[in-house]
Formats: structure tokens, C-alpha cells, sequence
């Protein structure tokens, strides 16, 4: 029976729990793809505490002794980062070894030099657990609906996100005590800005949609907003209109160019993804012979990232005994989707007003409203404390984002209304 060797660098939460998954179900594995897997050697630095669950004699603190060992066919990196991280994977595919990461901030930074180094080396690089963890979603993409067209991508792919947003819902806690609880229950690192900001569902949903769209998007150049800002207040009067908030991560075609985008989203509540819950992910597809598809899982932690790592080496492994490219097409990163413009995109609006209690408001937003083509469908007023600032909530009806800003700037420019005015944009069912 042939034997494929393994490297793995990085034995933290994910690669503990992808060692752990390799030991317990290697029968198993070995089964199912009628060859042994071998983790051959393991790179971490600290080999005191890895030694406690891994074999002294397979430990490294270098992970070069995996990279340059001519043995080893596939290499795991799971330290994370962006920095050491790209030099493991690059240095493994200059050595000609297939590589898998679970490393989303990499790709999205890198990814466009690393995939075309890969090409050029004939070698595979793997990423499954980057996007939506054990969601094997990259390989729908990638394989199963790769004869269909992908015209809209909708995905909740945050799980700190989305489980501090069900806390304000369900529990009507304000922000920052449901990113505590978030924290406390161990979904939100004690830095969660990546993850609150966006930047974590801006990168992969820049990853997805270059897989879906065939062209390399570049995170860096998306529309991104974050939670933070939404409010208990916002999330009952949505419910109250029919609406969940979601940060949702959406990639759609518009005119053969890509709209892409991360942003707090009213959908409504008959929507698939709005009952999707706490720490759980979930990517809604539209394809033109398919039709809609939803794919749901957990979307972190040890286990679920661990089964995306081993999908990935399985596809490997049948490549390795074959001789054979599996696990979809070869992407090219050297084509830059166009995207589409963010100020032409088109939705409805939901305007959160703050503003003086006295009179005379009202008229000053319809008729900046108005004077920017935008037709207002409810108006709803909130006073909580009539000597303090009330909440204005007006839904109105589809326009263009250039069109929202502007109206947004010029109604806050008046006299009793605050810049901390804001809106948020309505999807469809």
C-alpha cells in the first residue's frame, strides 16, 4: 500500500484538533482512500506542550526540517498570521509540496501571488477551512456547480458576528454586553475588531467570489461596515417592520462586473439566512441551472476546521495516488474582476434619524428626502425621554447608494439632526 507523508506546522486549537482527528480516524481515512496517511513530522515552537500529545520524535521547532524534508508531499500550515505563515507556504511551494492553510487574512492579503506561484509550480494550494470552516463550500464552487453560472453569493461568515447579533435580538442586550457574553463563551478573541469590523467576512467573501466569478478580487477594495454601531432600539423596530439584522457578506454580478460587500443588512424574517443563529455560518447561492442553494454549518472551532483540513488532504491524497489534478479547475489570479461601482448599486433603505425633539425635523428629512429622489414608505418616531434625543427609524423605498450618502450628509448637515445619523441597507427575499 503507498504512503503519503504529511508535515503539519502549528499545533494550536486547529491544529490540535486536526492532529487529534488524524490519530483517532486513521483507519478510517486510510479505508476510504485505500492508502496510509503518515503525519510524518510536526513543526511547533513550543515542543514542551506539544510533546504532551505528539510523539518526541516526530517534533520540531523548525518548520523548515517539514519544508525541506524530501520525503513530505503535503504540507499543513495552521500557525496562523501573515507573516511567518507566508513564508512556510511559499517556501513549500518553491520545494514543490502541495500545501494546505486555513489562513483567510493570508489569502486575501496574498493570495493572488501565492495561487499564481502554485500554478507555475504545478502544485496544489488548498483552503477549504479558510471559508465558512466546515462548510465545504470552496468545494461546491470549485467542483460541484462548476457547470453552473453563480450570479449571487449571500453569506453570513462570521460567527462573533452573527452571535452577538442573535444576543441583542433575542436577549435585547445592548452592543458591547453581547460582545461580552461573546467573549465570555469563548466565540470572540479579546481583540474582536476583525471580526466586528468586517474584516473577517471581507475576506472571505473576497476568497469566494474570485472562486465563483473566476477573477481575483481584492478585499482591500469592498465596501466593509461592521456592528458596532447597531443598536437594540434598531434591531426591535426592524422586527417590528418584518427584518432581522445580519452582517451579511454578498457577492453579486451586475453587468458581468462584481459587487462585493460586507454589511449590517435588514432581511427579511422569511429569509433563509435569517434563521441561522448564534455561532453558526451559512452561504445562500443563486446559480442559473440550480437555482438557490443554502449551505449550513458551524463556521469555526477546532473540529469543524479540522474536517475542512482533512477534505482537503483527502483530495490530496487521491491526487497523489492518481497522478492526477483534483479538486476543480486551476484558478488564474492574474485576472482582476472589474467591480461594480458601490455608489450604482441599488436597495432600499433603512434611515436611523437622531434627533432634536422639537418641531420642524420631520420636514427638514422628507424634504432632504425628497430633493434626492428618494420616496419615503413609513415613518416611525421614538421618544424615550421627550427632553432627550428621539429615534427617527424611515424605511424607504429603492435607490441608489450614491443617492443614500448624499441624502444621508445633507440631512445630518441640518440644524438637530446628529452625525451619528445613519443607514442600513434592505435585501430582498
Amino acid at each position: 500500500m503507498e504512503r503519503v507523508r504529511v508535515g503539519l506546522v502549528g499545533l494550536g486549537t486547529v491544529g490540535g484538533g486536526f492532529y487529534e482527528l488524524m490519530s483517532r480516524n486513521a483507519g478510517h481515512f486510510e479505508k476510504k482512500m485505500g492508502t496510509s496517511v503518515e503525519i510524518a513530522r510536526v513543526a511547533e515552537i513550543d515542543t514542551a506542550k506539544a510533546s504532551r500529545s505528539v510523539p518526541r520524535k516526530i517534533l520540531a521547532e523548525d518548520y523548515r526540517r517539514i519544508v525541506e524534508d524530501p520525503e513530505i508531499q503535503v504540507v499543513i500550515e495552521l500557525v496562523g498570521g501573515t507573516d511567518t505563515a507566508y513564508d512556510i507556504i511559499r517556501s513549500a511551494i518553491e520545494a514543490g509540496k502541495h500545501v494546505i492553510t486555513a489562513n483567510k487574512a493570508l489569502l486575501a492579503l496574498r493570495g493572488a501571488e501565492l495561487f499564481a506561484l502554485a500554478r507555475r509550480k504545478q502544485v496544489e494550494l488548498k483552503f477549504e477551512a479558510a471559508v465558512g470552516g466546515g462548510i465545504p463550500i470552496i468545494k461546491v464552487v470549485r467542483e460541484s456547480l462548476v457547470g453552473n453560472r453563480i450570479d449571487r453569493i449571500m453569506g453570513i461568515l462570521n460567527g462573533t458576528s452573527n452571535y452577538i447579533l442573535t444576543q441583542m435580538s433575542e436577549k435585547q442586550l445592548p452592543f458591547a454586553d453581547a460582545l461580552k457574553q461573546a467573549q465570555e463563551a469563548g466565540f470572540a478573541e479579546a481583540d474582536p475588531t476583525l471580526d466586528v469590523s468586517g474584516g473577517d467576512a471581507a475576506h472571505k467573501i473576497s476568497l469566494l467570489a474570485s472562486f465563483a466569478f473566476g477573477g481575483w478580487v481584492d478585499y482591500r477594495n469592498i465596501l466593509c461596515d461592521g456592528i458596532t454601531t447597531v443598536t437594540p432600539g434598531e434591531i426591535e423596530f426592524a422586527a417590528s417592520a418584518g427584518f432581522c439584522i445580519k452582517l451579511i457578506a454578498s457577492a453579486v454580478l451586475v453587468d458581468g462586473k462584481a459587487s462585493v460587500a460586507v454589511f449590517p443588512a435588514l432581511l427579511p424574517d422569511r429569509h433563509p439566512l435569517a434563521l441561522v443563529r448564534n455561532e453558526v455560518n451559512a452561504v445562500f447561492l443563486q446559480c442559473d441551472f440550480l437555482g438557490p442553494a443554502l449551505f449550513l454549518g458551524r463556521g469555526a472551532g477546532a473540529n469543524a476546521t479540522a474536517s475542512s483540513v482533512a477534505s482537503d488532504l483527502g483530495d490530496l491524497v487521491q491526487s497523489l495516488i492518481l497522478h492526477a489534478r483534483r479538486g476543480g479547475y486551476p484558478f488564474d489570479p492574474s485576472r482582476a474582476l472589474d467591480l461594480y461601482p458601490d455608489s450604482e448599486m441599488e436597495y432600499r433603505f433603512f434611515f436611523h434619524f437622531i434627533t432634536a425633539n422639537r418641531p420642524g425635523i420631520w420636514a427638514a428629512v422628507t424634504g432632504r428626502l425628497a430633493e434626492n429622489g428618494i420616496n419615503i414608505e413609513s415613518v416611525h418616531q421614538k421618544w424615550e425621554d421627550p427632553s432627550k434625543p428621539s429615534d427617527l427609524y424611515v424605511l424607504v423605498d429603492e435607490a441608489r447608494e450614491g443617492q443614500a450618502n448624499k441624502a444621508l450628509r445633507e440631512v445630518c448637515s441640518e440644524s438637530g439632526i446628529s452625525e451619528q445619523s445613519r443607514f442600513y441597507r434592505i435585501l430582498p427575499l
